[in-house]
């Protein structure tokens, strides 16, 4: 887990959306799917909030092949998330990059001849927490890449627009300062407030943000700082997700089409077989029921 399926939170429940790279993706999940039962439990008659609780029982304890950080919904404001995850001094930056492979020579030089690890950053929507006041929260996934393809760490992480503004936007434009335009100039951040098409702008500028990283334009320090925000998992912490590199049985794959057992990915933004569905063409999200609150554009 997590299997990557998404769909709206009502029934009957359909697949709409595969996560790349997915496990749902190597068992040949399709689009379009209607879900029936879980192992075999037959989930026909149940109200979605009902089949919600079965996934979760049932996924509970299936082995995991990413690191999920839940949303610190705690930390709505940027001054909370910044107390919450600390910083990463210059004289902790060598260290600090050493355990997701990157070799710096200090906090603003990096190793010459040396190759790094690749990373890729992506959005995969968004959705709302809280009750009396709730808040938009975006759904970041990561990869790192070992320099000798020999493994491969990923993760969630969930973070408000304020957020990755003020500590991923502010501090990447600070740092590449006159470069920043020969790395994002067909790449912008969303506008304040979240107004539709923010996932859009935002899939974009995270593209270009992997690139830049990767190429080494950005220099040690503020890479620390950004894995640092992200929280992205060591070499030791995904050691134990070996189920990616797992292969998929013809078996596995005849059973995935027979039973389709899932998981609520929901509620993510609904989206289309060829890539994100634009904010502004449907703002319907698919919300799990256990989760209560009204729809916000709020940042």
């Amino acid at each position: 887990q997590p299997l990557g399926l998404q769909f709206p939170s009502k029934t009957p429940i359909v697949v709409q959306r595969i996560r790349e790279g997915s496990q749902a993706e190597r068992l040949d999940v399709q689009l379009g799917w209607l879900l029936q039962k879980i192992g075999d439990r037959p989930i026909q008659g149940m109200t979605f909030k009902e089949a919600n609780r079965v996934f979760r029982e049932s996924i509970a304890p299936l082995p995991k092949r990413m690191v999920v950080r839940r949303a610190p919904v705690d930390a709505v404001s940027v001054a909370q998330l910044s107390d919450r995850i600390g910083s990463i001094g210059s004289a902790r930056v060598v260290s600090y990059l050493q355990q997701f492979g990157f070799a710096a020579q200090s906090a603003y030089v990096w190793q010459e001849d040396v190759k790094q690890p690749q990373v890729r950053l992506w959005l995969d929507g968004h959705r709302r927490y809280g009750v009396d006041r709730p808040h938009t929260w975006y759904v970041l996934l990561g990869k790192i890449v070992a320099s000798d393809a020999s493994s491969t760490a990923q993760w969630q992480v969930e973070r408000r627009l304020g957020h990755m503004r003020s500590l991923m936007h502010d501090r990447v434009k600070e740092g590449l300062s006159n470069e920043y335009n020969s790395y994002f100039e067909s790449s912008h951040f969303a506008y304040h407030g979240g107004p539709p098409g923010s996932t859009a702008r935002m899939t974009a500028w995270l593209v270009a943000l992997s690139k830049a990283i990767n190429v080494k334009a950005v220099s040690p320090f503020l890479a620390a700082s950004l894995l640092n925000f992200l929280e992205a998992p060591s070499w030791e912490e995904t050691a134990e997700q070996t189920l990616a590199n797992k292969p998929i049985t013809p078996l596995q794959k005849q059973t995935a089409g027979q039973t389709l057992d899932s998981e609520p990915v929901a509620p993510l933004q609904e989206q289309t077989a060829t890539g994100m569905k634009q904010d502004e063409e449907e703002e319907e999200e698919a919300v799990e029921m256990d989760e209560e609150g009204v729809e916000t554009d709020e940042e």
